[in-house]
């Protein structure tokens, strides 16, 4: 049946790819001819992988120069000029209103004053329009202009529900949106406890679709408090864990399975958060939004409960203008062992998710060191065209199965180094999948930093991780952290050269798992994060000695290079490679 809200107005029930080091090695240098394709010209414009669809705002144009979405074929009036200015982004090109419609290409694709320059952000990447496509569609200025496009209705949010199906609106009151470029604010309701229901759709209630960057709505313990406005409220709200519904550019809505729901009412959630995520890069004090979400309940249960599983990578560290960047995780045979109780559990739907950075997606199931299946992948991401994958027949994942997943990264546009982090300039590397039964599952996540499992550390609370006492060595006072602390600062000053005695000393001093490896990478962002006084001291101690280490290991690396190399034909090349990797390393 096709969802029909209610009216405005009408009250209702209410692994990380490894982090660049610099190392000494002999230049090869290769001439490689790729040829473009338009995939590669979209980073040749200002937001070319942004442009919306001039029939859908909320999808984007992938073939920016050409007249069918996805590329290829017949070049549209701003491919036609492209190509005349060489395939390049240039002032001419910029100035020029190749559809006619009277905006220039640059105040379409957010550089209104001609400035952009290749592997630069634009100086906006809001309120972008089609520079091939004359706009408004309607207006008489567009006659004849737009041959080509055929625009169809925009799509419906249809879903099969049972008869008796009622829908709740769960919505802001309107709110001024701060100043900021990143705003999470949450508001906490009241769901319908007349009876016992089955959640099995949700629908976006949109007010402002220039801020709104996504929205969760969580289940809440019934201990929790409702309020009468929205707050400001960080990633997600205390006491309120349990994803039930989730709303992200170019969704129209969420169907559940057809044997599935979120238990609510009487014997199930009787209260929610709804989380909002606005984005307002340009700062402005001018917006307000008032959006939520329509969720739709019966009291026909269907014959599961479901949940929301989360994982992927929680450490992301891109560097500026990397071509490819790739970023793993793995949801362990050992943590899914741990943490999938009486019998398997049953997925029937999977979403990726990163942000603007993301080129390439996917999840993949693997049992006893065999991979299945891929659960989602994609090959072009985009994050204004989410993609959910839908499985009919439901795909069985017992204890001990593991979930790989695999996020590819561009960042050839970005000038500093991306991180995790929830604003759309940072980057997310997160897969979501709705299983069932909800009961057989104790954790709503399975997600990694580097290769630790933050289930180890947070929920299980593992005393040893990685070789890592985490109990000992987070405790000052404990006598072996006690002693290790004494004779790092013993032996290694911070900030004032390496020591001759450090460099004996850090030999076995990094033998310590809790300050080598990933458990090391961990607590020196812990110590950075929290001004963790004594490890941050510790860290910059043991790290004295890094310029020397680094040029010995150079010296000794380049050497045996030579050594090793007895082609009396390459000599030559290597004596020169030598004279220049000496000048580096010295």
């Amino acid at each position: 049946m096709e969802l029909q809200p209610p009216p405005m107005g009408v009250p209702r029930t209410m692994v990380t790819a490894a982090v660049p080091q610099r190392k000494c090695s002999f230049l090869v240098l290769l001439v490689v001819n790729f040829a473009d394709g338009y995939g590669s010209f979209r980073d040749k414009i200002p937001n070319g992988r942004n442009v919306p669809h001039p029939c859908d705002p909320t999808t984007t144009w992938g073939g920016v120069g050409h007249e069918a979405q996805g590329g290829g074929g017949k070049r549209n009036p701003f491919g036609l000029d492209f190509n005349r200015e060489g395939n390049t982004w240039t002032s001419v090109l910029c100035q020029k209103d190749s559809d006619g419609d009277g905006k220039t290409n640059g105040q379409e694709l957010g550089d209104p004053d001609c400035e952009w320059t290749l592997n630069n952000i634009p100086k906006s990447v809001v309120g972008l329009s089609h520079p091939g496509v004359c706009e408004p569609l309607g207006d008489p200025k567009c006659t004849g202009k737009n041959a080509f496009l055929q625009c169809n209705d925009p799509p419906k949010f249809t879903c099969d529900m049972e008869e008796d199906t009622i829908n709740q609106t769960l919505k802001f009151p309107s709110t001024m949106v701060p100043a900021s470029e990143t705003n999470y604010y949450c508001m906490t309701f009241d769901l319908l406890t007349d009876g016992d229901y089955h959640l099995i759709a949700s629908q976006p209630l949109i007010d402002n679709s220039d801020v709104l960057h996504h929205m969760i709505l969580y289940a809440c313990r019934d201990t929790v408090n409702t309020t009468s406005a929205p707050v400001s409220c960080g990633m997600a709200k205390e006491n309120c864990n349990d994803m039930i519904a989730l709303w992200a550019v170019g969704f129209t809505g969420e169907c559940l399975h057809k044997d599935t729901g979120f238990r609510v009412g009487t014997n199930g959630y009787k209260k929610a958060t709804l989380e909002v995520h606005w984005n307002n890069p340009e700062k402005r004090t001018d917006y307000k939004d008032g959006s939520g979400m329509y969720i739709f309940l019966t009291k026909t249960r269907r014959t599961y409960n479901a949940g929301i599983l989360m994982v992927g990578q929680n450490y992301i560290r891109i560097p500026r203008r990397a071509f490819r960047v790739v970023v793993t995780a793995n949801c362990s045979h050992t943590d899914t062992s741990r943490f999938i109780v009486n019998g398997p559990v049953y997925f029937t739907r999977a979403l990726n998710h990163m942000h603007y950075l993301g080129r390439e997606m996917k999840l993949e199931h693997y049992r006893d060191g065999t991979k299945l299946r891929d659960l989602t992948y994609e090959t072009d991401y985009s994050y204004d065209s989410p993609k959910t994958f839908e499985f009919p027949t439901p795909i069985e994942f017992r204890p001990g199965d593991e979930i790989i997943t695999t996020c590819v990264f561009s960042s050839v546009n970005r000038n500093k180094t991306v991180y995790k982090g929830d604003a759309t300039n940072d980057e997310m590397c997160f897969g979501f999948l709705t299983y069932h039964p909800k009961e057989s599952l104790t954790v709503a996540r399975c997600t990694q930093w580097l290769d630790i499992s933050e289930n180890a550390l947070h929920v299980y609370g593992d005393k040893v991780i990685n070789g890592c006492n985490t109990t000992a060595f987070s405790d000052d006072n404990h006598p072996a952290t006690a002693a290790f602390l004494k004779s790092v600062f013993e032996n290694c000053e911070m900030l004032t050269g390496c020591l001759p005695e450090c460099r004996a000393f850090l030999a076995e001093a990094m033998k310590n798992p809790c300050v080598s490896g990933s458990m090391g990478t961990y607590y020196r962002d812990l110590a950075a994060r929290y001004n963790w006084a004594s490890r941050f001291g510790m860290f910059t101690a043991l790290d004295s000695c890094n310029a020397e280490i680094a040029r010995d290991n150079c010296k000794a690396n380049c050497l045996e290079t030579c050594k090793a190399d007895n082609n009396a034909a390459s000599k030559a090349v290597f004596m020169i490679s030598i004279f220049f990797t000496i000048l580096w390393c010295f």
